[in-house]
C-alpha cells in the first residue's frame, strides 16, 4: 500500500529536483491508468534531505498490473547520422526528427521576421490578426525544440540509449514499475539492491541491459568526464556512472521542469530546473507551461536569471488566482509568500567552447523573498509590483558595463528577502534615468505607491517613515529638483537647475548622521533659495519650500533609525513617480525595452553541429 516515495538529494544539484520531478509524472501516468473513473494527482514536497511524492493512490501491485500498455513520456530524437541506428520496432510516434524541427522552426522565424515591429509584437502577445496567425499556422516551433537542441549533439547518443532501453522493457512495464517503487519507497535510497534486483529481470528477460548508464552532464551538471574515481588509487579519464532507470527518471524530468535557452547573441546556454516546496503536478504542469511561454525569447545571462524569477512568480500567483481560494491560493496565504510553495531554480550555465561546452557555475535562483502576500487584495497588489519590476529591468543592455552593474545588484536583491541590496540597486538606478534620459532615452521609474507596498510588506517598523509629513516633503524637493526638473528643462522649461548626482552624493554622506544632516540641509538650503529667486522673476506655477517643520522632522527620524536607513529611503522615494495631478508625469508610455523587436525564439542556428 505504497502511497508516499522519498527521492534523496545525494548531488545537491538540479539532478535531484529532475529525479523527483520525472518520478512524479511516472507515478501519475501509473495512478491515472490503474484509477481511470477517479482524479490523480501527486504532490511534491521538500523535505530537507529529500522529496516527498504524496500519491493519491496507492501505487500497490494490484494497481501495477492494471497498466498493460506502455508508457513513452519522452521521444528518441533521430538525426540524419542516427537514423539506421534506431530499433526496427520503434513506432514513429515515439521519435522527433531532429531535422524536421529544425527546418519548421527556422521557415517560422523567416516568417516571423517578415512581419513589422507591431505585427510582432501582437503575435508574442497572443493578439495578432487572422492574416498573420494564417501565415504562421502549422510553423510554430515544437514545444520541446528547446530541450531537443540542448540533447543533440552533446548528450544525444547517451540520451537515445536510455530511450530505448525503456522502449526495449515495456512488455515488462508493471514489473519494472515495482522496482521503481521499491527503490524510492524508503530513505536512504538503496541504489544497491535495485542495481542487484535489475540484474535479475534482466537476466531473466534476456535484455541484456547493464544497470548501469554514463550520468550525463546535461542533466548532473555536476558530473563530468574527468578523474572521477571515489578511491584515487589510480589515474583514469572516464564518466560517472548512475542506475541507468534513474538516469531516464531526470531526463523525463527534465522534460517536464525545466527551461534551458541558448543566450542571446552566443551559443552560451542556460538551463533552469524548478525547486518545489510544495506543489501538486496538476499544478505544476499549469503554471510551468505558462512560465515557458513568458520565457520564449533568448535573453542575456543575468537578465535572463531575473526575469526567471520575477515571471514564474507572476504566473504562479496568475494561476492561483484562476484556480480560486482553495489548494494552491490558500496554501500561499497561509505561508505569506510563494517562496514557500516553491523556492527557485537550480541552475547551470553551459559556456560553449567549439564542440563542448564546459558547466561554469550552478547558481540558485529564488523566487522574490521579500514578496509577501496574506489576503486576496496583497495577490493583486503583488502582481502589480511584480509587472512594475519586470518592465524597469527589461529596459537593461548587459553589453554596457553599468547596465551590467545594475542587473547584477538587482539580482541579488530579487534572489534573496534583503532590502538593503534593493536600496543600494535604487541609488544606483537613480543616477540611470537621470543619465538615460538626458540622452533622450525613455526610463521607467518605480512607483511611490508600489515602493510603499514593497517596503511595508517587508519592514512595518519603516511605516512612521514613510507616514512623515517632513519625509515626503523633503522626497518631494529631491524629485522636483531631479526627475521633475529635467523633466522641464527637455521642454524648454529651465526655471530650475537639475541637481545631477544628487542621489550618489547623499549616499556618499550617509556613513555619519551629523555628516548626512549637514548634506541634506544644505541641498534644502539651496533649493528653497531658487525657489525664492524664482518666484521673484518668473510665472508660476512654482515648487512647494520646505519648511522648518520638515527639517525637524527629518533630524528625528535620523536620530531613530540612522542616516543611511533615512538616505534610502529618500533616494528611493525622490526618484520614483507619483502619478499625482501635482506632479508632470516623467515617464514615457512607450519606454524602450531593450531587444523588443528581436527574434522570439533566440538566434537562428548557424553551424551547429548535428549527431
Amino acid at each position: 500500500m505504497t502511497q508516499q516515495l522519498y527521492v534523496d538529494k545525494t548531488t545537491g544539484t538540479f539532478a535531484d529536483q529532475l529525479t523527483a520531478m520525472g518520478l512524479a509524472v511516472l507515478c501519475h501516468d501509473a495512478l491515472s491508468r490503474a484509477h481511470a473513473s477517479q482524479q490523480t494527482d501527486v504532490i511534491i514536497e521538500d523535505r530537507g534531505p529529500y522529496y516527498v511524492l504524496d500519491l493519491s493512490h496507492p501505487l500497490d501491485d494490484a494497481a501495477l498490473s492494471r497498466l498493460d500498455e506502455p508508457y513513452m513520456p519522452i521521444k528518441v530524437i533521430v538525426t540524419a547520422k542516427n537514423t539506421e541506428s534506431m530499433p526496427l520496432d520503434l513506432p514513429e510516434q515515439h521519435t522527433v526528427v531532429y531535422e524536421r524541427e529544425r527546418d519548421r522552426r527556422q521557415e517560422y522565424l523567416a516568417v516571423l521576421n517578415s512581419l513589422s515591429a507591431e505585427e510582432r509584437r501582437a503575435v508574442r502577445n497572443n493578439t495578432a490578426s487572422e492574416a498573420v496567425r494564417a501565415r504562421l499556422d502549422g510553423l510554430e516551433p515544437h514545444r520541446d525544440w528547446d530541450i531537443f537542441r540542448a540533447i543533440n549533439p552533446a548528450a544525444l547518443i547517451g540520451y537515445n540509449r536510455l530511450v530505448v532501453q525503456w522502449w526495449q522493457v515495456r512488455d515488462a512495464f508493471p514489473q519494472v514499475m515495482r522496482l521503481v517503487r521499491d527503490l524510492f519507497a524508503r530513505t536512504p535510497n538503496d541504489l544497491g539492491a535495485a542495481e542487484a534486483a535489475w540484474k535479475a529481470v534482466d537476466k531473466e528477460k534476456g535484455w541484456g541491459i547493464k544497470p548501469n548508464a554514463t550520468a550525463g552532464q546535461l542533466f548532473n551538471p555536476s558530473q563530468g568526464k574527468g578523474q572521477n574515481r571515489p578511491k584515487p588509487d589510480r589515474l583514469s579519464m572516464g564518466n560517472v556512472d548512475g542506475f541507468w532507470l534513474v538516469e531516464w527518471l531526470k531526463a523525463v524530468g527534465f522534460y517536464c521542469a525545466a527551461l534551458t535557452k541558448q543566450l542571446r547573441g552566443s551559443k552560451d546556454r542556460k538551463t533552469y530546473v524548478l525547486a518545489p516546496i510544495a506543489l501538486s503536478l496538476r499544478e505544476h504542469d499549469n503554471v510551468f507551461n505558462r512560465f515557458r511561454h513568458a520565457m520564449n525569447r533568448a535573453e542575456t545571462a543575468v537578465r535572463s536569471d531575473v526575469l526567471a524569477s520575477l515571471r514564474y512568480t507572476m504566473e504562479l500567483i496568475r494561476y492561483a488566482i484562476a484556480e480560486g481560494s482553495g489548494g494552491l491560493l490558500a496554501r500561499m496565504l497561509r505561508a505569506k509568500s510563494p517562496r514557500h510553495v516553491v523556492a527557485g531554480f537550480g541552475s547551470a550555465f553551459y559556456k560553449n567552447l567549439g564542440n563542448s561546452a564546459a558547466t561554469m557555475n550552478l547558481p540558485f535562483i529564488g523566487l522574490p523573498g521579500w514578496l509577501r502576500i496574506s489576503s486576496r487584495e496583497d495577490v493583486s497588489a503583488a502582481l502589480a509590483v511584480l509587472l512594475e519590476h519586470e518592465r524597469i529591468v527589461q529596459q537593461f543592455d548587459e553589453s554596457h558595463s553599468d547596465e551590467y552593474e545594475l542587473l547584477l545588484t538587482y539580482r541579488d536583491f530579487c534572489s534573496g528577502d534583503d532590502l538593503e541590496a534593493f536600496f543600494a540597486f535604487t541609488t544606483s538606478y537613480s543616477a540611470f534615468i537621470i543619465g538615460r534620459r538626458e540622452r533622450r532615452r525613455p526610463a521607467r521609474q518605480f512607483t511611490t505607491e508600489n515602493l510603499r507596498r514593497l517596503i511595508m510588506t517587508n519592514d512595518e517598523r519603516l511605516a512612521p517613515i514613510l507616514e512623515s509629513q517632513g519625509f515626503q516633503n523633503i522626497a518631494y524637493a529631491i524629485r522636483q529638483s531631479t526627475v521633475t526638473a529635467q523633466f522641464r528643462k527637455q521642454r524648454g522649461d529651465r526655471r530650475y537647475d537639475v541637481r545631477y548626482g544628487l542621489g550618489q552624493q547623499l549616499a556618499r554622506k550617509s556613513y555619519d548622521s551629523r555628516v548626512f544632516i549637514a548634506e541634506l540641509t544644505d541641498f534644502l538650503h539651496k533649493y528653497n533659495a531658487e525657489n525664492a529667486q524664482v518666484m521673484e522673476t518668473r510665472p508660476g506655477p512654482y515648487r512647494r519650500s520646505i519648511q522648518v517643520s520638515d527639517i525637524d522632522d527629518i533630524v528625528k527620524l535620523v536620530d531613530t533609525y540612522g542616516a543611511r536607513t533615512i538616505c534610502n529611503l529618500l533616494v528611493a522615494y525622490g526618484y520614483a513617480r507619483t502619478g499625482s495631478s501635482g506632479e508632470e508625469e516623467t515617464e514615457s508610455d512607450e519606454a524602450t525595452i531593450v531587444g523588443e523587436d528581436a527574434d522570439s525564439f533566440g538566434d537562428a542556428e548557424s553551424g551547429d553541429e548535428d549527431a
